[in-house]
């Protein structure tokens, strides 16, 4: 392996602010970033396209690693200045930094910045959604449009050399000219491994995420209702806001409708230090989603040593083994998340148990340092 291996990440919208990250892509490069600073053998410099700077700004994240926050561009539309100003930056920055290789941490038209200004530097792509299925969710036809359009773009624009999160996002690009890939999941920080275990449950459920309809809490308060009417009193923490004002009254009116307002608790967005806090005091962590790639959340409570409960859709099931480091359930049978949750009411046995394997799963998949060595190997395999 190289001694001095030159590395640009791209990425849009990342903030100057890293504590107002939400989640998501962001959190992966973050996450990803902190692996890196422990292999001084690796330098890496962030071009982060931002709508936050008026002019250049660069961050000093770590020793080896900087973050360069570059004017995104004037346009309303972020595929326009990607197009326009995005080679011009990246030809200045390969010219200055003469990396060994790039990667994109985001595809669809944020590749437009590759057109012109690459030359002959090596790239790859680290999969993180995927644009097609997102347009078969939206609602509003401008919406619709939007996605498939970033979905023939990764059709026509899809590099080589690809980073999947799962054999889901594998096989969904199986017909794709991939040359070379990987799977490796995206990193945890440290802070998350570092929850303390708790020595009895106190029954609380989270719900962390955007609250819209793929995300699917009204069918988590479905569950909750009918576990009051059995005896089983849950506290149901939410962590996110609402994706819609129409989305927000109904899943309030059924809030409201049912009588759960003593058990369930709002909490809008709240900061990476404050989920931390929620997850350290919580017992379990449900997932409802109707569509998923492999969501972080699910990685952070398992590393958190936290029993997870989701939906069978996406790469969860890779995430999670039923019954052994968490409790999977299909959408078309809520009988079985019902069954879960009472099963799981004041049953520390279990919890213990199903807590302790979590927690062992996510340390061998998830930690930074771990992570960024299998990134590293793949970028040295991508330049042979």
């Amino acid at each position: 392996m190289r001694s001095n291996m030159r590395v640009i990440i791209l990425v849009p919208g990342l903030p100057v602010n890293l504590e107002k990250i939400r989640g998501g892509v962001h959190s992966a490069v973050a996450n990803l970033l902190r692996g890196f600073s422990a292999l001084p053998e690796v330098q890496i410099r962030v071009i982060a396209f931002s709508r936050e700077v008026a002019e250049e700004k660069t961050v000093k994240f770590a020793p080896n690693i900087e973050i360069c926050y570059v004017p995104e561009g004037n346009f309303p539309y972020h595929s326009i200045n990607y197009l326009l100003h995005g080679p011009r930056i990246l030809k200045k920055h390969i010219k200055q930094f003469r990396p060994d290789i790039i990667h994109y941490e985001e595809g669809n038209t944020f590749m437009f910045t590759k057109l012109f200004g690459l030359k002959n530097t090596k790239y790859l792509l680290t999969i993180h959604g995927m644009s097609f299925d997102e347009a078969k969710r939206k609602k509003k036809i401008k919406d619709k449009i939007t996605w498939y359009f970033n979905g023939l773009v990764a059709v026509y624009m899809t590099p080589g050399n690809i980073i999947h999160l799962s054999n889901f996002s594998k096989n969904k690009h199986a017909n794709r000219k991939i040359v070379k890939q990987s799977i490796i999941p995206n990193a945890i920080v440290p802070a998350y491994f570092q929850v303390a275990q708790k020595g009895s449950t106190d029954n609380i459920w989270l719900y962390i995420g955007i609250i819209d309809n793929n995300k699917n809490l009204i069918f988590q308060l479905e569950a909750l209702k009918e576990l009051v009417s059995r005896g089983k009193f849950y506290k149901l923490e939410v962590l996110g806001d609402f994706s819609n004002d129409a989305y927000k009254d109904l899943i309030l009116s059924y809030v409201k409708g049912n009588k759960l307002e003593d058990y369930v608790h709002f909490n809008g967005w709240v900061s990476q230090p404050e989920v931390l806090s929620h997850i350290a005091k919580a017992d379990i962590l449900v997932v409802s989603s109707k569509h998923e790639s492999l969501p972080m959340v699910i990685a952070e409570s398992m590393a958190a040593g936290k029993v997870v409960v989701a939906s069978t859709v996406g790469g969860i099931p890779e995430m999670v083994q039923d019954q052994v480091n968490g409790f999977l359930y299909d959408l078309s049978e809520p009988e079985k998340l019902v069954n879960i949750l009472s099963d799981l009411y004041n049953n520390n046995e279990k919890i213990k148990s199903i807590s302790a394997k979590a927690k062992e799963t996510a340390t061998e998949r998830y930690q930074c340092e771990n992570v960024a060595r299998k990134t590293l190997a793949f970028y040295e395999q991508c330049l042979v």
